[in-house]
């Protein structure tokens, strides 16, 4: 569980002293403070680390000092690692291991134009013995007169260039809800010969609709 506390908080308050010894008197629970000190705000997180399930999550919210909080559970791993922290930090997909003790090297068209490059950029992976690639399908600019990529017309082609020359994942970005329902279909045209990474671009980090869409995939080959 994560106390994020209120912007600029001083820890020589009487809330945050409250707040603390509250803490402390919490069974079976630790306490990890985590503070940032910006130009222009510090801000400090607790982390609670144990037993935490007994505790509510609207009593903590009600403590003095606390803005938010979040429940952790074991499907959110932590991106960062700690020390005595051994939790697994990996996952398997479609044959393939990501995790700090694994490389794999997406390259690939930016943009996918023709078949003829998409087939000459899949022979040269296999050849170099790479099963992972990038293919961009849909492709947002900044000038939006720029080429934006063919959409789904050219996945099942892409895919089926894929699963000839044994590229187990693809990563493709999307910008629309309806850009997953186009590969997955793509997908099931042709068989399932390979897998997507779906790729979230900055530009689109707060669609949230896009977001929600993508979380709601965790069973299928899009992950």
């Amino acid at each position: 569980m994560i106390l994020i506390l209120t912007p600029n908080i001083n820890p020589d308050s009487r809330e945050y002293r409250q707040l603390m010894e509250h803490i402390s008197n919490l069974p079976n629970v630790q306490a990890r403070l985590h503070r940032e000190v910006g130009t222009q705000q510090s801000l400090t997180e607790i982390y609670l680390v144990g037993d935490t399930t007994p505790l509510s999550l609207d009593d903590m919210q009600s403590l003095p000092g606390v803005e938010r909080v979040v429940k952790i559970s074991e499907e959110y791993r932590v991106l960062g690692r700690h020390k005595d922290d051994n939790r697994p930090t990996f996952f398997n997909y479609n044959g393939l291991r990501f995790g700090q003790d694994t490389l794999h090297i997406f390259a690939g068209l930016c943009a996918i134009d023709n078949p003829l490059h998409v087939e000459q950029m899949m022979k040269a992976l296999q050849e170099n013995g790479q099963v992972c690639t990038r293919m961009g399908a849909y492709k947002p600019r900044t000038n939006p007169y720029s080429f934006q990529g063919h959409g789904k017309q050219c996945l099942p082609y892409v895919f089926e260039l894929a699963g000839k020359y044994g590229i187990k994942v693809i990563a493709m970005e999307v910008t629309h809800e309806r850009h997953i329902d186009e590969i997955r279909a793509a997908l099931e045209q042709t068989g399932n010969p390979t897998g997507i990474i779906l790729q979230i671009g900055t530009r689109n980090t707060q669609n949230f609709e896009l977001l929600k869409k993508v979380g709601q995939n965790r069973n299928s080959r899009c992950c």
